[in-house]
């Protein structure tokens, strides 16, 4: 048996019992955050034209467009809700996958479920599935993948959503294997656009290809066959470096990838690489009451190997940001931020606030040092060991006291989870920014309780605004 036809029974035959309350609630939880970001994203300019696109193109009025009372396309609504969903880059990550694997499957699958009046047990169902897709096949890609430029978001994110889609409506393994080729020509996106409106776009055609994919394969549109471990195929094309693993695939559900590794849900609206260093800054300027004018210099250290061209972590490929969108990608804005403004909400990524001159005078004094050593003030606990990815804030001031703190597991990952009632906070201050008060409550109760939701389009009704 191909390894594609492996991920297909597990699409297909995976019983709804056979998934764990743990992991249930765990989608459930994925599925508030999610929706809560896109309707905090829906005024953004990258939702807003690509809305304006939607409407100059006509729809058939089948799904709904968060936060607005705009009716359109199923794939039109997942392109357009996926977009507004990353316009913040407040979703979550997930850690297989190396991008943002709930993204590219919420928006898909709410228009699907829409369309048909599907449960909210059979939309969980569906994600859980989905999310298992996208993140296995990302763990047999191998770590070439990214390094190359891909954007993971956007190459596995048209898998998951096809699966998940294919899972809801019930596709048979013929046409689940169609989803899965058509899907893998649907894949693409470039990191070198982060920073920019094509990132959340990235996003935003992930879930609009998983979707597109799996109402052809259900019309009869065909795909390639072994798409995922064929000799010229998605894992072999998209690894350049050969590293990928197809037997990782066997491991579907054994763990389930929302629990182990997990979902690291974001604090804060920018890149979740930033957000360890965050975290520990936030704290020290609190502590030692920090104003940039007193600071001589910060520098950031992290391992040596997690340094790449330029002194760049990760995604962080803008050193002097001049607009929000950069500043997310900007460990140099995100920490003088943290000290300048004691806070990282939304205000704090407006093209106004990264171009204030005391910010940018500064920004320039933030450096990346690769260790290879680890930095003493990484240890933790009784034993003064590391117990993970660490990066360590060293703050000099000008009076020559060095202040050294760090942080393993920022707020909201797996081992430091942010607690229902976190999540809903973070949910109303999101949806606030689109609906009336009265069905942000609604609308986050009917999530919670999604297991028991009779029809997803009751859900879909809250999450609309008056004509």
């Amino acid at each position: 048996m191909s390894a594609t036809q492996r991920v297909v029974d597990f699409i297909c035959d995976t019983q709804a019992e056979a998934i764990p309350p743990e992991a249930r609630e765990m989608g459930r939880r994925a599925l508030l955050d999610t929706i809560g970001v896109t309707l905090a994203g829906v005024n953004e300019p990258s939702a807003r034209i690509s809305r304006e696109l939607l409407e100059a193109e006509g729809g058939n009025g089948l799904a709904t467009v968060l936060g607005t009372n705009l009716r359109t396309s199923l794939s039109g609504a997942a392109l357009t809700n996926g977009t507004a969903g990353h316009a913040l880059d407040y979703d979550d990550v997930g850690g297989h996958m190396g991008g943002h694997p709930s993204i590219p499957l919420m928006p898909a699958l709410l228009a699907a479920a829409e369309s048909t009046g599907a449960s909210g047990a059979d939309m969980v169902t569906a994600f859980v599935i989905g999310f298992e897709v996208e993140c296995t096949v990302g763990r047999a890609l191998g770590r070439s993948h990214y390094a190359r430029g891909f954007h993971q978001t956007s190459t596995l994110g048209p898998l998951g959503a096809a699966a998940a889609c294919a899972r809801l409506w019930g596709l048979d393994k013929q046409q689940t294997a169609h989803a899965l080729g058509i899907a893998s020509s649907l894949s693409g996106g470039l990191r070198q656009n982060f920073g920019s409106m094509s990132k959340p776009l990235q996003a935003g055609n992930a879930a609009r290809g998983g979707m597109m994919a799996a109402m052809l394969a259900q019309r009869g549109f065909t795909g390639g066959a072994d798409i995922l471990d064929g000799p010229i195929g998605f894992l072999r094309v998209f690894a350049p470096a050969e590293d990928s693993d197809i037997e990782l695939l066997d491991g579907l559900g054994a763990p389930w990838e929302v629990l182990d590794p997990g979902i690291n849900v974001k604090k804060y609206p920018c890149c979740f690489v930033t957000h360890r260093a965050a975290d520990v800054t936030l704290a020290m300027a609190e502590e030692h009451d920090l104003k940039l004018e007193d600071l001589d210099h910060i520098e950031v250290h992290v391992p040596a190997n997690s340094i790449g061209p330029n002194q760049t972590i990760g995604p962080l490929i803008h050193h002097r940001p001049q607009t929000g969108l950069e500043g997310k990608f900007s460990m140099e804005y995100v920490l003088t931020s943290a000290i300048h403004d004691r806070q990282l909400k939304f205000v704090n990524f407006d093209d106004d606030q990264v171009a204030r001159p005391q910010i940018q005078e500064f920004i320039e004094k933030v450096r990346t040092v690769g260790d290879s050593e680890p930095h003493p003030a990484a240890a933790r606990g009784p034993e003064q060991v590391i117990d993970g990815p660490y990066h360590v804030v060293e703050i000099h001031t000008k009076d020559g006291r060095v202040l050294a703190d760090s942080v393993s597991q920022p707020r909201g990952g797996p081992l430091d989870p942010l607690s229902w009632e976190e999540l809903r906070e973070k949910y109303d201050d999101c949806a606030s920014r689109a609906l009336e008060p009265e069905a942000v409550q609604r609308s986050a109760d009917m999530i919670v309780g999604l297991d028991d939701l009779a029809d997803v389009r009751e859900l879909t009704a809250q999450l609309a605004t008056a004509g």
